[in-house]
């Protein structure tokens, strides 16, 4: 059964949350997209399809201050908003009948950062864990190299437009501020997990580098997949979308 909610964040900000669940499933997962999106990208579909053939619940969240049905705050975006989504939704869960730990994560670019942070902080919550896109490592080292620093500094804030939807959002310097208190490598270290590392080759080289230094830094059952002409988004177009498909199907016990 696939079913639309809303659910009230820490910040009373209205969340909306797709529910894939049959209680034939006894298995549980929860989705987050990535920086500006939405849970219905083409990439978070197959995420969540890929967890429903192996026997899971999927809880697929819009998080907040991005182009999609959740609120937005004025301050906008920032990481920490954005991880605090996720383990809002999970507090929440916890008072739903399919509610069980431990549990797997998935995300994509921003959505992979607050996987991996969560993992990282309640190793014993999760149990497998599926980084897509996953972009830094030291936060204050992406604040000070990001792309968007310049129009940001220019003019206040950077507009960030949906290719999917036109819509527009504007990420302003408390974005790359919030950045600056994260440095993953001791929450890394943390993580015991079953961890599945996906990446597209054409993603920028800092990505690609921070995606095998997040390989290396892993001290539990690990692999690691690059797909081969694939680039940040992973399934913008049925070609790619088929590569990103097939990935998934090497995975095998989950």
């Amino acid at each position: 059964m696939i079913k639309e909610t809303f659910i009230q964040n820490r910040n009373g900000l209205k969340m909306a949350v797709r529910l894939n669940i049959d209680k034939s499933r006894k298995k549980l997962v929860f989705l987050e997209h990535g920086l500006g999106a939405r849970k219905e990208y083409p990439h978070m579909f197959v995420l969540e399809k890929f967890f429903v053939e192996n026997g899971y619940n999927v809880v697929n969240l819009d998080a907040c201050n991005s182009n999609n049905a959740s609120d937005k705050s004025e301050e906008g975006i920032t990481f920490s908003g954005h991880y605090h989504d996720l383990e809002d939704v999970i507090v929440w869960a916890k008072s739903q009948d399919f509610y069980t730990e431990p549990f797997a994560l998935a995300g994509q670019s921003l959505g992979a950062q607050s996987v991996v942070l969560y993992a990282g902080t309640y190793p014993e919550k999760v149990n497998l864990l599926l980084p897509v896109a996953f972009c830094w490592i030291d936060g204050a080292i992406e604040s000070k190299n990001n792309s968007r620093r310049k129009k940001i500094e220019e003019n206040g804030f950077y507009e960030q437009i949906s290719k999917s939807t036109g819509k527009s959002m504007l990420i302003k310097k408390i974005y790359l501020d919030d950045l600056e208190k994260y440095n993953f490598e001791q929450i890394i270290k943390n993580i015991s997990s079953k961890t599945i590392i996906i990446v597209g080759s054409l993603d920028t080289d800092n990505h690609l580098k921070n995606n095998q230094k997040l390989f290396d830094l892993l001290a539990c059952e690990k692999q690691f997949f690059i797909l081969q002409d694939v680039p940040h988004d992973l399934a913008n177009t049925p070609e790619i979308k088929s590569i990103f498909e097939n990935a998934l199907k090497q995975i095998k016990n989950i």
